[in-house]
């Protein structure tokens, strides 16, 4: 018999039997930061770490048939709680039946309820586990991948993917499945591409957002998850990469009180990061800061943040419409699209407020001629453009790469386990174009190179990330 005190001052006495009548429950409870207390024939009270956890409530209400009474528990006891509770989780990592090296029985793949029913905690364990090795290894995005004999997980860490152990055949459907159903699409479609989102808890973990993407094979569904950091942003431009110089011309512009800022570069080259460190440079108490995202990826605290929805018409050019009603000083659009879009950004940008948005070209020259083909004339370029930045990301070189060997196969043959192939962690390396100022600026290239001198990347990097021909503006 174990005592607890919630936060109201109320006394509970738990004993192992009301965890162990809801065994069938465990996993559920564990990634929602749940637990039962107390149960009569009507009612279960529910420790949870904010009695705004209702998906706990709602999924045990649902299992148990039971109104729902949540109890405020502080975070750290609920979860010393569950672990003093729990029996000992199968460990997946360890457990040959769900990976494609093992002979597989499709008895394996189940455990049974109390009434016999099959059920999914085995898959449920398996994407636990998946989840906290990508957290674990700071992987961006997960790729599982049907192959002929097994479902390939792949995860990208610092921009490269990097294979994990694939997941038995026989798994491979289940496993997408639940993903959907975590993602609230429709498992019953399989030949067309669906997008969703959702929320996790692993295993006495933090919550992680996941945006998952499927996509219809030969060999069945292929799902890629991108994890999402919604956690506060607190880089400096410093740590993002940018020298003395670029520093100063980002504040400089950041100052005015019109204009428009775009930062360039393809997908994952850290376009985001860049703006919401500029958003942050900007969130004071005196200024009404605006933000159109497809999605929003970082909650920033003091900050009107609002998430684009195409499926009901509200896309960037409706957005920024009525922001213009909503009296902003600073607009932040998460990318500048088509011709709408584009003129759109730029009279807001002549009209007293300041802009910030993204454009897809390959360095900051483009992003001119690339306005003139989206409709905008150059004299609103000429009186509103106040920075144009192109940016990659590098990876930076491991600081016991001496000790792990020039270049390192694995993070197992790092000796002091922190990096792959001697990279770990990446910088930002960046172009900046001010049109009424710079006759001449450095490319890409140049701005890597002076990372290569500094020692923080190498030239097999530079090239990998930019390829060979580097006597251009890229």
């Amino acid at each position: 018999m174990k005592e607890i005190i919630a936060s109201n001052g109320e006394v509970f006495e738990i004993s192992p039997h009301l965890w162990q009548q809801n065994q069938q429950q465990q996993s559920l409870l564990i990634r929602y930061l749940a637990c039962p207390l107390r149960e009569n024939e009507q009612t279960i009270w529910l420790a949870v770490d904010s009695l705004n956890n209702l998906a706990a409530c709602d999924a045990f209400s649902f299992l148990s048939g039971k109104v729902i009474e949540p109890v405020l528990l502080a975070a750290d006891e609920l979860k010393a709680l569950l672990q003093a509770f729990s029996p000992q989780a199968l460990n997946v990592e360890e457990s040959p039946v769900f990976y494609a090296q093992q002979p597989l029985h499709e008895d394996a793949l189940h455990t049974e309820t109390a009434q016999g029913q099959k059920s999914d905690e085995p898959v449920i364990q398996l994407l636990n586990n998946i989840f906290e090795n990508a957290q674990r290894q700071q992987a961006s995005d997960i790729h599982l991948e049907p192959q002929a004999q097994h479902l390939q997980v792949r995860f990208r860490v610092d921009g490269v993917l990097q294979t994990q152990p694939p997941i038995a055949l026989a798994l491979a459907s289940r496993v997408i499945s639940r993903l959907k159903l975590l993602a609230k699409l429709d498992i019953s479609e399989m030949r067309l591409p669906q997008d969703g989102r959702f929320q996790f808890k692993t295993t006495f973990s933090d919550r992680l957002d996941f945006r998952l993407s499927t996509l219809p094979t030969p060999l069945g569904e292929k799902a890629v998850l991108r994890v999402q950091q919604n956690t506060p942003v607190q880089f400096s431009f410093a740590e993002l990469g940018m020298n003395n110089t670029q520093q100063k011309q980002i504040k400089t512009a950041l100052s005015q009180p019109q204009g428009l800022i775009l930062v360039t570069g393809p997908t994952g080259s850290g376009k985001s990061i860049t703006l919401y460190t500029a958003l942050s440079h900007l969130n004071r108490p005196e200024k009404h800061i605006m933000t159109a995202e497809d999605p929003i990826e970082i909650a920033l605290s003091g900050i009107i943040q609002t998430q684009v929805n195409p499926q009901i018409g509200l896309d960037f050019s409706r957005l920024l419409r009525t922001f213009l009603r909503q009296d902003p000083d600073i607009i932040m659009l998460g990318e500048i699209r088509d011709e709408e879009s584009a003129a759109m950004a730029l009279r807001a940008a002549q009209t007293g407020h300041l802009v910030l948005s993204t454009l897809h070209t390959n360095d900051a020259p483009s992003a001119i001629p690339r306005l003139l083909q989206l409709g905008v004339k150059q004299h609103e370029i000429d009186n509103a453009l106040l920075l144009v930045i192109a940016q990659r990301l590098v990876r930076k070189c491991c600081e016991h790469r001496q000790k792990c060997g020039e270049k390192s196969e694995s993070f197992a043959d790092c000796t002091q386990g922190s990096c792959h192939q001697g990279y770990k962690g990446r910088v930002g390396i960046y172009q900046f174009l001010q049109p009424h100022f710079q006759l001449d600026f450095p490319t890409l290239h140049q701005a890597a190179m002076e990372k290569v001198e500094q020692g923080i990347t190498d030239l097999a990097e530079v090239q990998r990330m930019l390829g060979q021909d580097n006597g251009g503006s890229q």
